[in-house]
């Protein structure tokens, strides 16, 4: 596997993972405390947080090819 397509399969397995926890959250799938509303909220800004920083290397990559 090149980089490049380990670099998508990381982004593409970030990104389902974001939209399944952003989709629990809506439904209310294994909340049943605000405790477990915390933790699923702190897991989903942190794929946030990981999706930008990756995004962000690869535009200074970019930049730097310029």
């Amino acid at each position: 596997m090149s980089m490049k397509d380990f670099l998508s399969e990381i982004i593409k397995r970030l990104k389902d993972a974001e939209k399944y926890t952003a989709e629990g959250i809506t439904s209310g799938t294994n909340i049943h405390t605000f405790d477990d509303y915390q933790r699923i909220l702190g897991n989903l800004e942190g794929l946030k947080q990981s999706l930008q920083i990756i995004e962000d290397l690869l535009s200074e990559d970019d930049e730097e090819d310029l």
